[in-house]
């Protein structure tokens, strides 16, 4: 487990993303019809930080920005977190009507608690999920999701994962990714070609993309 000084060493940059100009691809999947969206139609039984349920039916609820990773992530993990923390900043009261979530590629370390304490460096809003590793490869199917474990020396491990956030639409449908760049972009991406905005932009897309 990272310690606090060490982790926060390692995201200094991202702490001063709120001040960088993020990049946003064009919405357009707002003109895109229901039945050309990839749906999430599996069932899955997981569990959140806090011992609450998880399952298919919390992306019927609202719309949703997952990412997936694990708390011995050294560097992507961390500065997307801090970079998503930074967007739930800019969307204000807005950031309530999303649902945020990071689950677990590692649930072999990743407990509860030692998730719960990890979260516990980024934004409130953020919900940690983990559980059995089968209902979890149910959700990575379902989201296209690569996850693969890479041995090291000593008997250590790391995973090699996607680090694309997933944006769900409050009918669990796949509207776009968003990605970042180092530690200074947000990249929000649909089907379609790229426009530029900049970050003052940010939370009026954000908005339009997810239908709020």
């Amino acid at each position: 487990m990272l310690s606090k000084k060490i982790l926060l060493r390692r995201i200094l940059p991202a702490l001063f993303i709120t001040s960088i100009v993020l990049t946003v691809i064009a919405f357009f999947t707002l003109q895109k019809s229901s039945h050309n969206l990839d749906r999430v139609d599996v069932n899955f039984s997981l569990e959140t930080v806090n011992g609450d349920q998880f399952n298919q039916d919390k992306f019927l609820k609202k719309p949703s920005i997952i990412f997936f990773g694990f708390t011995h992530c050294p560097d992507v993990c961390p500065s997307s977190l801090q970079l998503l923390s930074n967007l739930i900043q800019d969307l204000g009261d807005d950031a309530s009507k999303i649902n945020f979530y990071f689950v677990t590629a590692d649930p072999d370390r990743d407990t509860k608690k030692i998730l719960k304490e990890y979260l516990g460096y980024f934004d409130k809003k953020i919900i940690g999920i983990t559980g059995d590793k089968a209902e979890l490869n149910k959700l990575y199917g379902a989201l296209n999701i690569y996850i693969k474990r890479i041995d090291l020396d000593n008997n250590n491990y790391t995973i090699d994962h996607t680090a694309s956030f997933i944006i769900l639409n409050n009918n669990a449908e796949i509207i776009g990714t968003m990605i970042h760049e180092g530690f200074s972009k947000l990249l929000v991406i649909d089907n379609f070609g790229k426009i530029q905005f900049p970050k003052e932009e940010v939370k009026k897309n954000i908005i339009r993309l997810l239908q709020l």
